[in-house]
């Protein structure tokens, strides 16, 4: 018997053991230099003055007449040994310097709630308009509620009870309509993390488990000027159902999609649900996310999702006639 449980605990030290090195296999350097061509680069005739900021994995900002909208906050790439011991190492010396030119936020979407899009919430809390909004799933609110219940200027809106409308931040200058989505699976069929937060968290979820997915959604975005839609985008969270599909190009009779952000961390699974959306939305341009390593510190050279084949799909995806590109971790764009 004892002879039994040493060898199962051997075994089970060597699977721990190689959690890591199977992380990263998942990733490799990205040749910027063999990609360049198809960075997105803006616009420079037509400007709006509107700029998009891109942070890495799914974090984007909005900024138009002096307020912000951000989406899934999350930039840090915290190592290995932090998302699975759950003790984040200090961070906001890498966002700082941004926070210091970035207008006010005054509305945060968050997709679902798996850390990757939004552990680093609490630095961009730093930097937020009286009465900011906060907008995603009941569940994931409640795994907040350590950074907000002490924030009385931050609106939690839990999106089961504000469905099928637009959201408007209170300044107006920004309005998000939630679509539900599908989380694509990691493994095969199978979806990790998932199940839904019941009770507000005491303090902060730690380790990568305790970070539940919730009810994933995808965005239709407007800036505003008054009452009028300046540019419409769309950030996309994983696999557009047809329900969904059929709300976006509803909307579309009213405006155009401008930009679909759209998912591509799986050459496969992530191809196919890009084409199978573009094919029905038709928006004037595609800009991939969520194809950058998020196992890595960001202080380290930029590293793609081995999976997401990135370099080669875009180059691929502009040669068969889909206007594609991506943004580069921690730039700008003006439209």
């Amino acid at each position: 018997m004892k002879r039994n449980k040493a060898i199962f605990a051997s075994v089970f030290i060597l699977l721990i053991s190689l959690v890591p090195v199977k992380l990263m296999s998942l990733s490799k350097k990205i040749e910027l230099d063999g990609l360049s061509a198809n960075v997105y680069k803006g616009e420079t005739e037509n400007n709006h003055g509107i700029k998009i900021g891109f942070y890495g994995t799914s974090c984007l900002t909005f900024s138009y007449n002096g307020s912000t909208y951000l989406n899934d906050p999350f930039f840090s790439n915290p190592s290995y040994y932090e998302i699975l011991t759950g003790k984040y190492k200090d961070h906001s010396s890498v966002i700082n310097p941004y926070l210091n030119k970035m207008d006010s936020i005054s509305l945060v979407t968050i997709t679902h709630g798996h850390y990757d899009h939004c552990l680093d919430f609490p630095y961009f809390m730093k930097k937020y308009t009286d009465n900011a909004k906060i907008i995603s799933s009941n569940s994931t609110l409640l795994s907040l509620t350590a950074y907000t219940d002490n924030k009385k200027s931050w609106n939690e809106y839990p999106i089961e009870n504000n469905k099928n409308k637009w959201i408007y931040s209170a300044d107006k200058v920004f309005r998000v309509f939630p679509v539900r989505s599908n989380h694509q699976a990691h493994i095969g069929k199978i979806k990790l993390l998932t199940g839904e937060n019941i009770n507000p968290f005491s303090k902060a979820p730690g380790p990568v488990w305790q970070w539940k997915e919730g009810i994933t959604y995808s965005y239709i975005v407007d800036v505003m000027n008054q009452d009028e839609i300046v540019d419409r985008f769309l950030i996309i969270a994983g696999d557009l159902p047809e329900e969904s599909i059929h709300i976006i190009n509803e909307l579309q009779k009213e405006k155009r999609i401008k930009i679909m952000f759209s998912p591509f961390w799986h050459k496969q699974k992530s191809g196919a649900a890009f084409q199978y959306s573009y094919n029905l939305v038709k928006p004037e341009q595609v800009i991939f996310h969520h194809w950058n390593n998020f196992f890595n510190n960001t202080d380290q050279e930029i590293e793609c999702i081995r999976s997401s084949d990135i370099v080669r799909q875009v180059a691929e995806k502009k040669l068969e006639g889909y206007p594609v590109s991506i943004m580069i971790p921690f730039t700008e764009v003006s439209l």
